[in-house]
Order: C-alpha cells, then structure tokens, then sequence
C-alpha cells in the first residue's frame, strides 16, 4: 500500500465525522468540514502528481493549481446536492398550506371514530407520504396528529406511534427523493421515478398490509373500541376546513405538487424537474427564491459537500480499489446471493451507523465492483442497496432519525408504552422481518427477471 500512513488517517476522519453525527448536541457541520479540509490538505501533500497529466479545456494544459481545485471539485455530486435544495422549497410550500395535515385529517373523518380503520388507514397513508417527503416531516405532522385523536377517543397512542415508525421505512422506499440516501443512490446510478415504482411496488404494498396485521394482532386487538359519544366529539374537533387558511393557495399549490411529481414519472433527470418546479411554484405563489432558500436545512448540504470531499480523497488514496478487492473475496459470484450479502452488510451497517455515510460508501464500492455507466451495477444488487439501507434503519432507534423524533413526540405527549426500550425489541423485530421478506422478494425476482 502506497499512501497508507494517509489511508489510516482519512479512516480515522470517516470514523469521527459518523460518531459527531450521531451526537445530537455536536456541531456535526463544522467538525465534518474541518475534517474534509484536514482530508483535502493532507491528500494534495501526500500525493504529489495530482497536478499533473490533465489536459484543460479546448487543449490548453492547465496549472497543477488549476488541477488539483477541478479534482476536488468534480469529488462534489452537485446533481443530488441541487435536487435536494429544490424539493426542500417545494415540500416547505406545501408545508405552509399544511396539504398533507389536511390528507390526514380527511382520513381521520372518512374512518368515522374507528380505532381499526383509523390504525390502517392513518398507517399507510404515512407510509405513502413518506415517500414523498422526508421522514423526519411526517413524523411532525402525523404524530401529534394522531396522540391528540386517541386522547380525544381515549384510547392508547401506542399501537399508532409504532405502526407510523415501521411502514415509514417502507414508503420511502418507493421513491428516489424521499430520503437523502435515496437521493444519492439514485443520481449515482441513474434510477429514476418509474424504474422505482417498477422495482417495489410488488413488495411495497404487500409488506405494508403484512406489517399492519402483525400489529394489529400483537397490539391494536388489545384496546377496547371508543364509546361512540367520543367518536362524534372527535369528528366535530378533527375538522379538516379549519387547516385551510387560503382556499384558492391551497387548491393551486396541491395542482402544482401534482404537476411535480407527474414531471419525475416523465421526464429522466429528477434534478431538472425539481428545479424548474421549485423556481415555478416560488414565482406562482410571488414568493422571493431567496426567502424560500433561507428555510432550507443547509446543515445536510455541507455535511454532504463534507462527505464527499472525504470520500474523494479516500478515492483518490485508493482506498477502495482496496476494499472492492477484499470485498470481492465475500461477495459471491452468483447474482442472487451477491444481492443477499449485500442486503445483510447493508441492514446492519445502516441499523448501527448513519444512513448517508453508509450510502456513500458503498455507492462508492459498488461502481468500484460493478462500474461507473449507468446500467453496469445489475437490477438486483440495486434493489438489494436500496432494501438494505431503507429497511435496515430499524435494527436501533438510534439507525433512524424519525424513530428518534417519534420516541421525543411520544415523551413530549406522555405516550409512556412507546419508549426505547420497547421501540428497540419491537423495532429489531420488524426489521428482520422485512429484511427476510425482502431477500424472499430477490429471489422472485430473479426468477422472473
């Protein structure tokens, strides 16, 4: 190994920026940009030809100066950095006309007082929403939601909190912008909308059913139905006209939303289309870009610039041309058990370490493995990622940071049976459930492919 004294230390920054990630009271921003410069600074010092055999623009050889910077820039993924600065200003303007609190409450009323169909319905429409914003979001909005109606129908909260934190995970499997992990995957190999919806929607909606009749059968069938005084008091109180404040806001930015996501099912680049919708629905409602951009979460976007910059410099040390070397030695040459160890690495990475490190890494590992082009990595092994960090996230509270919202919403609200401790045991039991589920899903797949 040629540069191993800095192999050593770009491990040991990884290593720091995921253990300050997952400190909640950590400035994660700054240590991770601190970090990337560290990585940056002693890559350029250690490896002394990454100046030199590049020819610039138009035939002109650049300086080694003007090298190195395009290196460590072209380290940058600027297509899911821009794609999820764009959905971000979409999702807060829908947010504003509070579209999706208004879908649940119209569920809550169409469910007329039953604690069942409300347990089924508010689950999967969570589920399905998740798919579309991050999982953080829907927490926030379908949490306290949901605690105030049970208190209202005097029944426990708890059964719904853990139905809401496990078919969270699967609906954003569904798509390619409902996490950022998912964000990533999918620019770095080319997936789009449909080859989405193609690959899931047979595992997607059989699981969600599957995981709300286990629930329902371990917990829900315990708690007695409202007496019938307190579902009408429930269907006065839960109105949804009163979220409405602009009738005609709400109606065209639902349009717009609409408009949006149809575009993701038609046209290839999601990056694209999130721009557009997001500068269109800021100038349709006369809204200021800036104003728009200045409630982005820009904490994830330079941990992400962070990230790649480490990354880069891993690339650049070779470190992955090692470990896709050591990885080939236990991947197995057949597809399907290939899909099936990497499902497993995946999960129990995902589960104990953060999501979007997790996915980079083995973004990175795969193109070494498989290749670059769009179409190298098989159909399987892509699906078998995409299980593997979606689904894995469950094995610890800590894994998911929506479990970790849900857990500080139940505490905040009193909701006593939804706790870590419970929330660990019944949470790892899922999720070797659903990965199970998912590796049966493979094999149909690869037999019908």
């Amino acid at each position: 190994m040629e540069y191993i004294g800095l192999i050593i230390l770009l491990l040991a920054l990884f290593i720091g920026i995921i253990i300050v990630f997952s400190k909640e009271n950590w400035d994660y921003v700054a240590i991770s940009l601190l970090f990337a410069t560290i990585a940056v600074f002693t890559t350029i010092i250690t490896i002394t030809d990454l100046g030199t055999n590049i020819l610039g623009e138009f035939g002109r050889e650049k300086s080694s100066q003007e090298i190195i910077f395009w290196r460590f820039v072209h380290t940058i993924e600027f297509e899911p950095i821009i794609f999820l600065i764009s959905m971000q200003i979409i999702v807060l303007m829908v947010e504003k006309q509070k579209i999706f609190e208004w879908i649940a409450l119209r569920v809550l009323r169409a469910t007329k007082g039953n604690h069942r169909k409300f347990f089924y319905l508010i689950s999967a429409i969570s589920a399905l929403t998740a798919s579309l914003i991050d999982d953080i979001t829907v927490a926030i909005i379908f949490i306290p939601l949901v605690v105030r109606a049970c208190r209202i129908l005097r029944i426990n909260a708890a059964p719904y909190l853990f139905a809401i934190s496990f078919t969270i995970n699967i609906g954003s499997l569904y798509t390619p912008f409902s996490s950022s992990e998912n964000i990533l995957i999918s620019a770095a190999f080319g997936l789009d909308f449909l080859w989405f919806l193609k690959s899931f929607s047979l595992y997607v909606f059989p699981m969600l059913l599957f995981t709300l009749a286990i629930l329902d059968w371990f917990l829900l069938r315990k708690i007695a139905p409202p007496a019938e005084e307190r579902k009408k008091i429930l269907l006065e109180i839960m109105d949804p006209s009163l979220v409405v404040v602009d009738r005609k806001h709400f109606i065209l930015n639902s349009i717009y939303f609409i408009a949006i996501l149809l575009g993701f099912l038609f046209y290839p680049n999601p990056w694209v289309v999130a721009v557009i919708g997001a500068l269109a629905m800021s100038l349709l409602n006369r809204l200021q870009f800036t104003e728009n951009a200045k409630q982005i979460d820009w904490k994830i976007i330079f941990f992400f610039i962070a990230l790649f910059l480490l990354i880069g410099c891993m690339k650049m040390a070779g470190l992955f041309e090692i470990i896709g070397n050591w990885a080939k030695l236990f991947i197995p040459n057949n597809e399907l058990f290939a899909a099936f160890t990497i499902l497993i690495m995946i999960a129990v990475l995902s589960g104990f370490l953060a999501q979007v490190p997790t996915a980079l890494v083995f973004i990175t590992l795969l193109q070494n493995i498989y290749g670059t082009n769009s179409g190298d990595v098989p159909n399987l092994i892509m699906m078998a990622f995409l299980f593997g960090i979606n689904l894995g996230s469950n094995f610890l509270p800590q894994g998911a940071a929506c479990d970790l919202m849900a857990l500080n919403l139940a505490e905040k609200n009193d909701v006593r049976e939804f706790n870590y401790k419970n929330l660990l045991y019944r949470g790892s039991m899922i999720t070797v459930l659903h990965i199970i589920m998912g590796s049966f899903y493979l094999s149909l797949y690869w037999l019908f492919q």
